[in-house]
């Protein structure tokens, strides 16, 4: 017995110390041109000098493997992925007083491949799916280069990005937008429109955040990504595009105007880099205009003896868009020792975007399907209506890194902005008897109208805001991190609105003063046990928000007078949780889930009316109050080759929804409202009414059939259900939604690619009618002649299918329809552009970058 204890002592002893004296290897692998991880790659660990294996290893979501038990010696590590070169590294040495190797940050060469004498490179996906996001690559949607970051985001699945800009996902509005890891006060609609397409290097769409990041955004979060430049010396980037649709070029019959579709322009980009710091800055313009139609039919209930509904239709009425914007940035990063990093950054940007609208209305009483009409009350009227929105935006941006001993970082940003927003609108009327007097008046500038009326109002919306952030995040273990930071965000709008209106009984200039600070913190904690990762985390937030109204004297819409302030102060926590597991070498699954809040925009709290078209007036609401969503999903991944599918089931459930709303100023609904307007018309706001729910899922495709061809498809089909009261009457409405899109890119040799890409939408219910159907097909081709040149020829809309319709309408408590709006806007298609880009480096090197575990995040 004794022996035998003695020989088990002596084995269990031996064990321990065999299983003591090993080691480990590590490392974090990326692609060597975009500095992006390079998930499931292969490492494959070999004695040195021989070909025997001794352990290997399959990279994570960011990159990083790490091959443990590994007996003292001398090894070969060998890393390969598709699409890639093979990185072998030699002579790794494991002692016992070095036993871990950590080899840093691996880069990985894509793999050039000879096919029929044609050299092309390997494919690389369109869409990657981590822990907590999805990562599409920019330079796979040819046909938005010469555009804005709107028009990437339009081709991702799942995302709507309407004509003002404005973000959906599966039916939810209301993005946070950060910039290169940076959130930013700019409005998200006119941020997208600032920042060019051809800049943009990756976009990350998070529709489930983690604790580190902000809680607004019912949303979610998109990050976009702008190219870096990683060569020594001076490099000089330069760019130009024109195109348009001169066939779609019109003089309209009453305005007289001329109104061309066409769009220009261009920009540069100068990097200077050395070892231990880099300048950078550039300056872009870009002019777009768009021809278009516009048709509708609106009536009111009135209840008159002359009929039971006000109508107001109008026909193929010439509706031009105006984008112009142009930017300006400049930066410097400086590596104050291997360890920290300090930078400086500056953006300027300036916008004028408009539409005019140039309609003729046929006005009249009648039923509700325009039978017995009151010829006696017919009348036509001339609309000129041209809005001019302003726009003049700086942001600073101060950030310091530095990482600590113990796999520490700690890293402070800071940011301030200021905005010059203001707008300028004349909506004028000119009423005849018959529509030959509008046309036999357009020589007469309007002189002989039996009645003319006067509409123009402005609006100056000047924004401050400050937002200062610190981030502290230790490495527990090879295998765990924890983090924790705090942040506050101050913003403020001091403006002012000016009305004029011929008929309105009521002053209605205003002002306004909102201030809204938000203080946050948050702890997370990541981790990775064998297969399973994940992330918990809880972020605190206190929102501290004061509303000041110069008048409250104004429209009583929601049946209450305007208060002079209104305070809200809450206080609320945000829980995530994020989990990912490595079922196989080709399967994953993730799940995640969080909490999120939305507190109103200005646009949405200012109590300023706006007259919009002739029969629609837009008016805030102050009392508005945040909206909570909380937000799951499930996805499981699989790949075939170089294939890759993804599975995405959601459910995202928004409680205090705000509605955008429409009531009527009719004396039989509204006498208060009618009495103050003077007219039978339509009022729009928005107001907390219930709650919307989405339930689906969504598929992704990378499909890589050879290495010249690589197809893209994302499809999403999802119940979309709105319930609420809306000025008293229940709204329960639900439709099934589905969005399908496609990317094919075609490599025909080294220099030349061809792109494709269609986008197609269902109907979708509102809160009060549905937006319709949407489809939209684009090509491109490009051709880079050499490593300094990129031409390309692209065919916007080419099947002219850019219509968009929808549908308003809304019951009294009677269950009377009190108004009915039917709406199509068509823009011209199809619109040709040439964009050339020429870049040239004065050296070529590429320079050596240190990161910080504190911009891990967006990687």
């Amino acid at each position: 017995m004794n022996n035998k204890f003695s020989v088990l002592l002596l084995l269990f002893l031996f064990t321990a110390i065999a299983f003591a004296q090993k080691g480990s290897i590590q490392a974090t692998i990326v692609d060597s041109d975009s500095n992006d991880a390079v998930p499931f790659a292969t490492i494959v660990v070999l004695k040195t000098n021989t070909t025997e294996t001794v352990s290997g290893a399959i990279s994570s979501d960011n990159g990083q493997f790490n091959v443990e038990n590994m007996a003292y010696g001398s090894y070969t590590v060998q890393i390969s992925f598709i699409g890639y070169q093979t990185n072998t590294i030699e002579n790794i040495t494991l002692t016992k007083s070095s036993p871990n190797a950590n080899l840093g940050t691996v880069a990985l060469k894509p793999q050039l491949e000879s096919l029929d004498a044609v050299t092309v490179k390997a494919q690389t996906k369109t869409s990657t799916t981590k822990i907590d996001r999805k990562v599409y690559n920019a330079s796979d949607f040819a046909t938005a280069k010469g555009g804005n970051a709107a028009d990437v985001l339009n081709k991702l699945p799942s995302i709507t990005v309407d004509p003002s800009g404005n973000v959906s996902v599966r039916g939810t509005t209301d993005f946070m937008v950060y910039l290169n890891g940076k959130p930013t006060n700019i409005k998200p609609s006119v941020l997208l429109g600032q920042i060019q397409s051809n800049n943009i290097s990756k976009i990350d769409v998070i529709t489930v955040p983690t604790a580190r990041y902000d809680a607004q955004g019912k949303g979610g979060i998109i990050n976009i990504t702008t190219k870096k430049n990683l060569n020594q010396g001076l490099s000089v980037s330069v760019n130009g595009l024109l195109g348009g649709a001169p066939w779609a070029n019109l003089t309209d019959d009453y305005s007289g105007h001329d109104l061309k579709d066409d769009r220009y322009g261009g920009g540069f980009n100068i990097t200077y880099s050395e070892k231990n710091f880099t300048l950078y800055g550039g300056f872009n313009y870009n002019m777009k205009n768009v021809n278009g139609k516009r048709s509708g039919e609106a009536r009111v209930f009135v209840n008159e003896p002359e009929g039971d509904f006000f109508h107001m239709n109008a026909k193929n009425g010439e509706r031009p868009e105006w984008y112009e914007n142009y930017t300006a940035n400049a930066g410097i990063d400086i590596d104050l020792s291997d360890s920290k990093k300090l930078s400086f950054s500056y953006f300027y940007g300036n916008r004028n975007e408009g539409r005019a609208a140039y309609y003729v209305y046929n006005t009249f009483y009648a039923d509700a399907d325009q039978s017995n009409k009151d010829l006696g009350t017919e009348q036509f009227m001339y609309n000129p209506n041209v809005d001019d929105r302003y726009g003049e935006y700086s942001t600073f941006n101060i950030d310091y890194s530095v990482a600590l001993a113990n796999d520490a970082s700690f890293k402070m940003a800071a940011a301030y902005e200021t905005s010059k927003l203001s707008r300028e609108l004349n909506n004028k009327n000119y009423f005849y008897n018959t529509r030959a007097d509008v046309d036999n008046d357009i020589d007469n500038n309007y002189a002989n109208a039996i009645q003319a009326d006067d509409y123009s109002l402005s609006d100056n919306t000047p924004l401050k805001g400050l937002r200062f952030n610190a981030d502290y995040e230790i490495q527990i273990d090879e295998f765990s991190t924890f983090g924790t930071g705090a942040q506050v965000q101050y913003t403020n709008i001091d403006g002012s609105f000016n009305f004029n209106n011929t008929l309105v009984t009521k002053d209605l200039n205003n002002t306004i003063d909102l201030t809204r600070t938000v203080y946050a913190a948050y702890a997370d904690y990541s981790a990775t046990r064998g297969k399973l990762s994940y992330i918990l985390g809880l972020r605190a937030e206190y929102g501290d928000q004061t509303l000041e109204n110069g008048t409250t004297d104004y429209v009583p819409i929601f049946g209450s007078d305007l208060e002079e302030t209104y305070v809200q102060k809450k206080f609320d926590l945000f829980p995530s949780a994020h989990f990912s597991y490595e079922i196989s070498d080709k399967d994953k699954l993730t799940l995640a889930g969080s909490r999120r809040i939305n507190r109103a925009s200005v646009t949405k709290l200012a109590p300023f009316l706006y007259r919009r078209h002739f029969e629609v007036y837009v008016v805030g609401d102050p009392e508005l109050e945040a909206e909570y969503l909380n937000n799951a999903e499930i996805t499981y991944e699989t790949s075939t080759g170089k294939s890759t599918f993804s599975l995405t089931g959601f459910y995202r459930g928004t409680d205090n929804t705000v509605f955008r709303v429409n009531t009527v100023t009719t004396a039989n609904e509204n006498p208060e409202l009618n009495a103050i307007l003077g007219e039978d018309v339509l009022i729009r706001s928005y107001t907390n009414a219930g709650n919307s729910t989405s339930l689906g899922a969504e598929l992704n495709m990378n499909v890589v059939p050879s290495s010249w061809v690589k197809l893209f498809v994302g499809g999403s089909l999802y119940n979309y259900q709105i319930k609420g009261e809306v000025f008293g009457y229940d709204v329960d409405q639900n439709s099934t939604n589905w969005s399908l899109k496609g990317n094919a890119n075609f490599t025909i040799s080294d220099k030349l690619k061809f792109n494709y890409d269609f986008s197609r939408i269902s109907n979708t219910v509102t809160s009060q009618g549905q937006n319709d159907a949407f489809s939209v097909s684009n090509i491109a081709l490009s051709y880079q002649p050499s490593d300094a040149w990129d031409i390309s020829v692209r065919g916007l809309d080419i099947f002219a299918q850019n219509d968009q319709g929808l549908d308003t309408n809304a019951f009294n408590a009677s269950n009377q329809q009190i108004f009915y709006q039917e709406t199509l806007y068509e823009r011209n298609g199809p619109i040709f552009e040439l964009g050339i880009t020429y870049s040239l480096n004065m050296n070529g090197k590429k320079k050596k970058t240190k990161d910080f575990q504190g911009n891990k995040h967006f990687k």
